[in-house]
């Protein structure tokens, strides 16, 4: 990764939110609870305990509503039994094709979910691979960064 700034979007907790990363610096931007308290977090790559990507393709109900219609189809009457699975069918085809994305930071006692948008996933599936390295290198920062 560059040094330019580089901003990673997304949504937590039902909201808007962004990751800003410049060099070894993150910065947190979100906004919680029904009084809208901002979040505003800032550490360093290696100040991250643990960093996480999932790319969540299938939908658990999809499957479920498939299996059922299936099994309707054959025991009760096979339109609303295929009727049924089509919806599943439907369900698991959707969440393949819109998969949800999801970047986990765990920083200090608070744990960063941010729902990512599809553009900014390249680089938020970047930024979970370069914490892991550092994670597993043990490295230390070249220099004591200053946060904002």
């Amino acid at each position: 990764m560059s040094d330019a700034p580089i901003v990673i979007t997304g949504r937590a907790y039902g909201r808007r939110a962004t990751l800003e990363i410049a060099g070894d610096t993150l910065m947190w931007r979100a906004q919680r609870g029904a009084q809208r308290v901002a979040e505003n977090i800032a550490t360093t790559v290696h100040d991250v305990r643990d960093a996480r990507w999932r790319n969540l393709m299938w939908s658990g109900g999809g499957m479920i509503v498939l299996a059922l219609g299936a099994m309707w189809a054959a025991s009760e009457g096979i339109v609303a039994g295929v009727t049924m699975a089509a919806i599943g069918a439907g369900l698991v085809i959707w969440r393949w094709l819109r998969p949800r994305q999801l970047l986990i930071l765990d920083v200090g006692d608070r744990r960063l979910v941010l729902r990512v948008t599809g553009v900014s996933a390249p680089r938020a599936r970047e930024l979970a691979a370069r914490i892991q390295r550092t994670l597993a290198s043990g490295e230390a920062p070249r220099v004591t960064p200053t946060l904002p």
